[in-house]
C-alpha cells in the first residue's frame, strides 16, 4: 500500500505492508479514543517528479490506468492517484491518503520521489 502524508510543512511518501483497510481501522481506533473527528472518504493525491528522471518514461508504462501523470511545467510533471482520503475535517489540507497500487508501482513511486528530493534538473534550453 502507498501513504502519502501531507502536512503544512511537508510530503511524505512511503509503502507500506498494510491494506488500505487496516490503516483505516488503526486510524479510526486512534481518533475514537482520542476523541479527535476523523473523515474516511474517496479522494486524490498528487506530487511533482521532475520531468528529465530518467526512470519517468517507465512509470509511464507501468502506472498506466492507476495514476494519471500530466506537465505542471516544462520541467515538472504531476503524479495524481485515488485512494482513501483520511483527515480531521472533509477540507482539510493536511492528511493521509492511502491506496494500492501493487508492489512493483507503489515502490517505483517512492523510489522516483526519493530521488526527486535531491535531483538537479537540467534547464531545458540545453536541448533534451
Amino acid at each position: 500500500m502507498l501513504k502519502l502524508t501531507y502536512s503544512d510543512a511537508d510530503l511524505l511518501v512511503e509503502q507500506l505492508d498494510l491494506t488500505v483497510e487496516a490503516v483505516v481501522a488503526q486510524r479510526s481506533i486512534v481518533a475514537l479514543r482520542a476523541g479527535q473527528p476523523l473523515v474516511v472518504q474517496p479522494g486524490y493525491g498528487a506530487f511533482a517528479l521532475p520531468a528529465d528522471l530518467p526512470e519517468v518514461a517507465m512509470l509511464k508504462t507501468i502506472g498506466q490506468g492507476a495514476i494519471d501523470i500530466a506537465p505542471c511545467d516544462i520541467n515538472w510533471l504531476e503524479v495524481t492517484l485515488r485512494g482513501t482520503w483520511l483527515a480531521d475535517n472533509a477540507l482539510s489540507a493536511e492528511g493521509i491518503l492511502v491506496a494500492e497500487l501493487g508492489f512493483a508501482l507503489e515502490r517505483q513511486l517512492v523510489a522516483l520521489w526519493q530521488r526527486s528530493l535531491t535531483w538537479v534538473a537540467t534547464p531545458c534550453s540545453q536541448g533534451r
